[in-house]
């Protein structure tokens, strides 16, 4: 795992390519597993009390989401720091904070839907590689909202 700190004397363009091969490409890898995952855990267990019941549904709009998310930053924003437009680029930075906040509220229901990914006792194989990939996902999406906001969208804020 690369820390923030040792980031932190990255250019602008290398760490761009750290988000995007280490984050972007790794949630696009997660996300379809997982949601395949859940509907097979919401099928066979739907009447256990403790089955996470519409967490497909809420991957699938996460999964949307964070594509279009990064999507943006992909043909947008990253393009107009890489090429020195960053003073240019305080408006899509806004926008891609305030949809951090919606994502970081995306996992607070992620949390809610699983009780805090805690399984139930006696969990199928299925169950246990869902919460294990969901604790990974949720430990990856913050990881990387932290290192957009705090590090990448912090030096955009300062040329502004």
């Amino acid at each position: 795992m690369t820390t923030q700190a040792s980031l932190e004397s990255t250019s602008n363009e290398e760490l761009i390519e750290h988000i995007l091969t280490r984050f972007h490409d790794t949630h696009r890898e997660q996300l379809p597993e997982l949601i395949q995952l859940s509907e097979r855990v919401e099928r066979v267990h739907g009447g256990h009390p403790d089955c996470p019941a519409g967490l497909s549904a809420h991957l699938r709009n996460v999964s949307e989401e964070l594509e279009t998310h990064m999507a943006k930053e992909e043909k947008i924003l990253f393009p107009m720091i890489t090429r020195g437009m960053g003073a240019m680029a305080a408006g899509p930075v806004s926008v891609m904070r305030s949809e951090h906040e919606e994502h970081s509220a995306a996992l607070e229901r992620l949390h809610t839907l699983t009780n805090g990914l805690t399984l139930p006792e006696g969990a199928c194989r299925s169950w246990q590689r869902l919460y294990s990939g969901l604790t990974a996902f949720c430990d990856d999406l913050r990881e990387h909202i932290q290192l957009e906001n705090g590090l990448l969208f912090s030096r955009i804020d300062g040329q502004s």
